[in-house]
């Protein structure tokens, strides 16, 4: 039980900021306050498993541990399986909607933080390497964050500069195609 309490109040949360990112990056007032709403109603579900989650390390740590440090290795979104989901996932990306680094930042390090995983004293034994290899895994983590921040930028670069010469095209196909005004 324990795997799938801390499983759904990561999945929430980052439900959560996917929601209300889109919202904001639809340029829609209207999207942005749906997208809104839905995403207050998912912070809700995220609060609720968060704290049984929680209560479940006051009560058995070390298997609570075991089951984030599962959990944390392979994690996927629900949509995961979905044919396409790679492809769409780098779109919902290169959009700054959701990404690894707002995945760590926005998600993991919070829970992380609210638990108190790494200033807990009450973890033994596997317990407590399991704790150091997630913190192992968070530096992982952030060396992913870096390797994908590069390549965003290099992705963008490129696309500009494909918009430039598409321009540049465009401009010079057009000579001759303009009628002067005869005034």
């Amino acid at each position: 039980m324990t795997d799938s309490v801390i499983y759904v109040s990561f999945q929430e949360l980052a439900t959560r900021i996917f929601h209300r990112n889109t919202g904001k990056v639809c340029n829609d007032p209207i999207a942005d306050q749906l997208m809104a709403r839905i995403s207050a109603d998912e912070n809700l579900h995220m609060i609720f498993y968060r704290d049984v989650a929680e209560a479940a390390f006051d009560v058995a740590p070390n298997q609570t541990m075991a089951s984030l440090q599962l959990i944390l290795r392979n994690f996927r979104m629900p949509g995961f399986a979905v044919p396409g989901f790679r492809r769409k996932a780098v779109i919902i990306a290169v959009g700054g909607v959701y990404d690894i680094r707002i995945h760590l930042d926005e998600v993991v390090k919070p829970i992380l933080k609210k638990w108190r995983i790494f200033e807990r004293e009450d973890f033994t034994g596997e317990g407590a390497r399991l704790r150091d290899d997630l913190g192992a895994l968070i530096d992982e983590l952030e060396i992913e964050c870096d390797k994908f921040e590069q390549s965003k930028s290099r992705y963008l670069e490129r696309q500009a500069r494909r918009t430039d010469h598409n321009l540049a095209r465009k401009v010079l196909t057009t000579e001759g195609t303009l009628g002067m005004s005869r005034r």
